[in-house]
Formats: C-alpha cells, structure tokens, sequence
C-alpha cells in the first residue's frame, strides 16, 4: 500500500506539467536556435552569418510555399508535375506560423519531397520567386533531421489522454542522445545542432536533481520501465532513491505512530511509571529502525523486479504490485 501511495504521489503529472515542458521545447529550444521570433529580421546588426544564412533560406521557403497557395495555375502545374513524376499520392506545400516551431519542421519536410517537381514547375513561371540553391538545399536537409527527434517528443508528451512525468526524464534524455547521433554535413547545420544542444541542456539538465523538480526523478524511478537506467548521472538515481526510501518511511512510521495512538489511549496510566521517559524513547527509536528497515528492503525488491514494456500501464502495474 506504501508503495502505491507513493507512486500515486509521484507518477501522475496534470495536463499543465505537460504543456509545459512542451512549451520549453517550443519557444525556449527550437525557436530560439532556429531564431523564429518576428522581431528577428535579416541583415539584423546582432546576428552572425550562420544565424543571416538560415534566416534567408527560411524567408526564400515561405516565400516558394506562399506563391503556390495564392498562384492557381502553378498549384496545378505543381500536381501535374508529381503524376508525371510517379507519385501515387499528390502532395500540397505547408505554409508554417511562426509561433509554431513544428509548422516550420513539416513546412520544410515538404518542400524536400516536393524538391524536384518544384523545381522543374518554378523554371517554367516567369511570375515564380527565386528557387533555393543546391547549399540552401542541403541545410534545409540537415535541419529536418535535427528537428525530428524534438516533434517526436512533443508527439509522445500529447498522446497520452492522463500523461506521466515519468516519461519526461528519459524522453529528454532519449532526445539529446538521439541530437549527438546526428552528422549535419553543412556549416549550418552543425551550428543549428550546437544551439539545439545547449539550449536543451540549459534547460534540462537540472530536472533529475532533488533540489527544484524532485518529482521528475522520483517518478522516473517509480516507473518500472525506466527505475535508474533513464537517469543520465547514476548520482542522481541514487539520490533519488535516498528520498525515496525517506519518504516511504515515513509514510510507514505515520500509519505505525497512529496505531501506536490508539493502544496508548487505554494505557494512560501507565504515564506515571518512572520508567515511562525511557521507554517512549526506546519505542521511537524501535520504531524508526523499523521502518528504515522496511523502506530499504521496499525498495531493494521493486528494483529487482524486472523492467516492464514501454506499452506498460502505471497504474495497472502499481495496483497489482
């Protein structure tokens, strides 16, 4: 029951814990590497030549994606140009909002599978804005994969309808791992990686530690599918399981003092012993023993346990257990 309760406790996060953390991918990672803000301009005196680079190249896909939607017949030059092509499906271009990092993501995913029809199509309007270059193609083609791994986790953070805070350590660890993989073959590229890193890093590095945020790592610990593999610092599992062990204690040591209460109400008079002092003392020390104990050799058995599926229910699995 003890353990139950501290999984309730811990492992259930409310709907803002998960907007939030999707609104630090939002605006405080992504948006500010990719500089998305509308106060950022180009030929801005505070920008370096990357930073003028991919500014230019986002301004040149909005511009390609905006002359599609509003021309009529290049729409349908655009879809006549993928059935002579072979595609089997016809693709529309995605125009992206700046406040929505991910609209830029699935605005440039796009524009590299409709790349060689739009090509072909742009040469033949005279009306059309000018095409990326083959550089311009190649950053956008390092960036889609940088920010992949960053929708990703915002996928996995909305689609559970009651999300867990558990997930958040390892999907965060999961997501720089995923970031130091990637192999940009541009100077832009590997410049938008670096932000994306030390952004993410700034951000969250500090979630497994005990000070601020201690709920996340407790509920990663608790969640029988990471326990202490998810943790990116052995140390920090570790402390986790400290407070952990502390808090089940005395969670133990409540329901044992309460009980002890209510034996206590019908031996009053046994206030007037001398020896009474010595006694409490010993039972409280007894008592706290114990429940050290008992919350240590708790913990020891649930980490021995085997690791669950990641298709693992909680709260089935902590109703059972």
């Amino acid at each position: 029951m003890t353990t139950r309760q501290m999984s309730s406790s811990h492992g259930t996060a409310s709907y803002s814990t998960s907007l939030c953390i999707r609104i630090l991918l939002n605006t405080l990672i992504v948006q500010q590497a990719l500089k998305l803000c509308d106060d950022e301009t180009v030929g801005s005196e505070n920008n370096n030549s990357d930073e003028e680079d991919l500014k230019l190249i986002l301004k040149k896909c909005r511009s390609i994606v905006g002359f599609f939607k509003r021309s009529e017949v290049g729409n349908r030059m655009l879809a006549e140009k993928q059935k002579q092509l072979g595609s089997s499906t016809i693709l529309k271009l995605k125009q992206d909002i700046s406040t929505r990092w991910n609209s830029t993501f699935f605005m440039l995913e796009r524009l590299i599978k409709l790349k060689e029809p739009i090509t072909i199509v742009m040469i033949n309007l005279k009306e059309a804005p000018n095409n990326l270059e083959s550089d311009e193609w190649s950053i956008i083609e390092d960036v889609i994969p940088l920010l992949k791994p960053f929708n990703n986790l915002t996928v996995e953070l909305s689609a559970e309808q009651y999300p867990t805070i558990s997930k958040v350590i390892p999907l965060i660890r999961g997501l720089q791992c995923s970031l130091g993989l990637k192999c940009p073959k541009t100077r832009q590229g590997n410049y938008i990686k670096e932000r994306l890193l030390e952004n993410t890093s700034k951000r969250f590095d500090g979630i497994e530690n005990q000070t601020i945020t201690p709920h996340f790592s407790r509920a990663t610990l608790l969640d029988p599918r990471c326990k202490k593999v998810a943790f990116g610092l052995t140390q920090n599992a570790n402390d986790a399981e400290i407070n952990l062990v502390s808090e089940i204690s005395t969670l133990m040591r409540n329901v044992s003092n309460t009980e002890q209460a209510a034996v206590e109400i019908n031996t009053s008079e046994d206030d007037d012993s001398v020896w009474y002092f010595l006694q409490s003392r010993v039972s409280t020390v007894q008592s706290q023993t114990t429940t050290t104990s008992s919350a240590i050799a708790l913990m020891k058995q649930y980490l021995g346990m085997p690791y669950q599926g990641l298709n693992c229910n909680m709260a089935t699995y902590w109703n059972e257990h």
